[in-house]
Parts: structure tokens; C-alpha cells; sequence
């Protein structure tokens, strides 16, 4: 009697779960278009074909995820596609002309996280990758001051074969490698405030110099980039993973103590930062100038109330700048409060899935490895969404996965691919 033999990904019930969730992110972009198409928006030409390439992508990236990582988490990439699919409507309604840029670029970014996630099954490897990834860093950052070209105030962008590229992006996520590995290395000294050797007692602060001095470096760098969003995300970024690695909130207030430092400093060296300071404690003062983005921000979140005026009914394209800085804005007037707080909860999902995973790593480096990716996720997107809301400056950093932007998309999506390669070494 012969047997059949079924191959791991078809028969996965994480993949099988995906695939369920993922019918929402369909789902809200067939909606989002019979919305548009409701509200007599003067759809792109294309429009047809990136709603069908959306679908196409979604699926490529299940069927991919199903042949490296079969048995890996099922909510990364249904999350990401959901949060994926509200930005494409979004940048589709704001800015038609850019529509079909961004589903290209979030089909290059969905094949590099089936890269990644394959990549990412032999994670421990990197960790021999630590100080490399720290040097990367730094060397990305100084060509950047070198051949960058400044726009809004800050010096973060290369064009490399005619395509801009912000390369504090991928910055992110060789920092990741390098915190990642050095806390597995130094969590056990560090988690203790005195060290016993040969009978005699030693502080532990000399084992956060290596760290103290990458990221001192990296700050200055990114200083001279005169870019203090990025500086407060992967500091807000480090303290996070300095306190999961050893559980000493003296870490969290020693953290909190150097960003306000660097606020202070930015604000006395920059002007674009002194600007944006100067406009959150008081936009009215400058309404029909530096003012006028914060302003009309406050005013499309106030318009869409509970319920939103609908998509493709608000005037969020007012906003200047809408389609990065300010998107989460534009999501409120139009989807209201009701849609905001799905947006929220989604990126607590995200990090949720993030940190669940990381529990379930045997090891010390996979865990911090996939906490950190869940929470650079959840920081930037905690940062872009006080600032639209005035909680905060703004500051500039793009809405992970749902504001216009190919290197983030990329790199975002590789974040998830090594997070689900990581997820799947706990299957194995």
C-alpha cells in the first residue's frame, strides 16, 4: 500500500491561518476601492492593475513563506499585508501619481522577506556578525553626510541608479544585529550591579563601554545628519533592550535622562528642530507658515470623529507632506477614531507577535533578536503617531509598513522575514 507524502508547507496549519487573516488585507483594498469609486475619486489609470498585483503579492509571499518557513507564526505577515494594504489606499487617495511606486516597492520588500525569512533560520550566525553590523552602521552613516542629499532639514538621503534611498532605514536593522548580539554576549554582567571574581567584588559598568561607545559614535554621526527622529527611535530602541536583557530599570532612567539631553542639544544646534519644538508648544503663533502642517493635522483627526467622513469624503490631502509625516492624520479624518485605533492595535498585535515569539527561543541571541524587531516596529510607529497627535514633536520618521516609501517598505518587510525565520528554528 503506497502512502502519499505531503509536503510541510501544504499541510501547515500556521500557513493555513495566514492565509485566513490575509483575506482581510484583500478585503480592505477591494472595499477601499468600491469606497473611492463611490465617492467619484478620479482614480489612477492603473488602478486596476495594482489592485490585482496587491492580491498577486500577498499571495507570493504566502506561497514563499509556506516553502522556507512552514511552521513559523502566522500574524507577522497577515499584519504587516493588513497595515500594507491601509497605506497603499491612503497613498492611493492622497497621492494617485505615486500609487503604483508603492505596491513595486512593497513587491520587492515581500520578496526580500522571503529571503530573510529563509536567511533568518540560521540566525545564530550573525551573532558572529556583531561588531561588523555596528561598523556597517557607521560607515553607511558617514557616507551619508558625505554624498547625502538634505531634505526638510535632514541630511538622510543617497540616490544610488536614479532611485532615492534613506539609508537610516537599513541602519536600523544592522543596529538590531549589533544590540542583539552584544546584550546575549553581556546581558549576564550587565543584569548584576557588582561582578565576583577571585573573591573580590567589580561594578559592572565597564562591560556597557563597548555599547556606551558604538552608540555614542553612531549618535554623533546621525547628529551631523541633523536627524533627531532617528537619534530618539534607536535610543528609545536601545534602552528597551538594555531593560529585557537585564531587568534594570536604572537602564530605562538612564536612557530617558541621555534623550533629553539630545533633545536639548538638538534643539540648541538645529534650526529645523528648533522649529519643530517652537510649532508643538505653540502652532498658532506661525499658523500660515511653520504652523500650518501641525494645524491642519489637528484639524482632519478633529473632522473625522467617531466614524470618519468616509474615504475618499475628508480634505486630507490639506496636510502637506501627507503621505509620510502625516498619514496617520489622514487615516483619522477618514476612517475617524473607530479606524485610528485599529491602526494601533494592529502595531500592538505586531509587537505582541514579536515578543511571543521571543519567549519561545531556547536561546539567549534569538530572543533579544526577535524582541528588538518587535519593538523597533512598535516604537516608530508609537513615535509618528504622538507626533500627529501633538503629543510629541514630530519627527519626521516614516509609519512603518502604511506611509509612501520604498526603503522602508524593504526593509520592513526583511524585519518580518528574519522575524518568521527566527519563529521557525522554535518549530523545528
Amino acid at each position: 500500500m503506497t502512502h502519499l507524502v505531503v509536503a510541510p508547507g501544504l499541510r501547515s496549519k500556521e500557513r493555513n491561518l495566514e492565509l485566513a487573516l490575509l483575506v482581510a488585507s484583500v478585503a480592505f483594498i477591494w472595499l477601499a476601492w468600491k469606497a473611492l469609486g463611490a465617492a467619484h475619486f478620479a482614480m489612477p489609470a492603473q488602478s486596476v492593475r495594482i489592485e490585482v498585483q496587491f492580491v498577486a503579492i500577498a499571495l507570493v509571499g504566502h506561497l514563499g513563506l509556506r516553502a522556507v518557513a512552514p511552521k513559523s507564526a502566522p500574524q507577522p505577515y497577515a499584519i504587516a499585508m493588513l497595515l500594507t494594504a491601509i497605506g497603499l489606499a491612503f497613498v492611493t487617495r492622497v497621492a494617485p501619481g505615486v500609487a503604483q511606486k508603492q505596491v513595486d516597492w512593497a513587491t520587492l520588500g515581500i520578496l526580500c522577506m522571503v529571503a530573510a525569512a529563509r536567511f533568518g533560520r540560521d540566525y545564530p550566525r550573525l551573532r558572529n556578525f556583531k561588531y561588523t553590523a555596528a561598523v556597517t552602521a557607521l560607515g553607511m552613516l558617514i557616507l551619508t553626510g558625505i554624498f547625502g542629499t538634505t531634505i526638510y532639514g535632514a541630511r538622510l538621503w543617497i540616490t544610488v541608479a536614479g532611485q532615492t534611498v534613506q539609508t537610516t532605514e537599513f541602519i536600523k536593522l544592522f543596529l538590531i544585529v549589533f544590540l542583539a548580539g552584544y546584550l546575549a554576549d553581556e546581558a549576564g554582567a550587565l543584569s548584576s550591579p557588582r561582578i565576583r571574581f577571585a573573591g573580590r567584588q567589580y561594578s559592572s559598568v565597564p562591560y556597557l563601554l563597548p555599547l556606551l561607545i558604538a552608540w555614542g559614535v553612531t549618535m554623533m554621526a546621525i547628529g551631523l545628519l541633523r536627524d533627531l527622529g532617528n537619534i530618539m527611535l534607536l535610543m528609545m530602541l536601545a534602552v528597551s533592550a538594555l531593560y529585557l536583557a537585564t531587568g534594570r530599570l536604572r537602564f530605562v532612567f538612564g536612557g530617558i535622562a541621555l534623550l533629553c539631553v539630545a533633545l536639548f542639544l538638538g534643539y540648541l544646534a538645529f534650526g529645523h528642530v528648533h522649529t519643530r519644538i517652537d510649532v508643538w508648544l505653540d502652532p498658532h503663533a506661525d499658523a500660515q507658515g511653520a504652523g500650518f502642517q501641525s494645524l491642519q493635522s489637528v484639524y482632519a483627526i478633529q473632522a473625522g470623529g467617531i466614524t470618519g467622513e468616509g474615504l475618499g469624503l475628508g480634505q486630507p490631502d490639506d496636510i502637506p507632506v501627507v503621505t509620510t509625516d502625516y498619514i496617520f492624520s489622514a487615516i483619522s479624518e477618514e476612517l475617524g477614531l473607530a479606524g485610528a485605533l485599529g491602526i494601533v492595535l494592529l502595531y500592538v498585535a505586531f509587537l505582541f507577535a514579536g515578543l511571543r515569539i521571543a519567549l519561545h527561543q531556547e536561546d539567549d541571541y534569538g530572543s533579544l533578536l526577535a524582541a528588538c524587531i518587535g519593538l523597533l516596529v512598535a516604537i516608530q510607529a508609537a513615535v509618528i503617531i504622538a507626533g500627529n497627535l501633538r503629543l510629541i514633536p514630530t519627527t519626521g520618521i516614516t509609519l512603518p509598513f502604511v506611509s509612501y516609501g520604498g526603503s522602508s517598505l524593504v526593509v520592513n518587510f526583511a524585519l518580518v522575514g528574519l522575524l518568521l525565520g527566527i519563529s521557525q528554528t522554535s518549530a523545528d
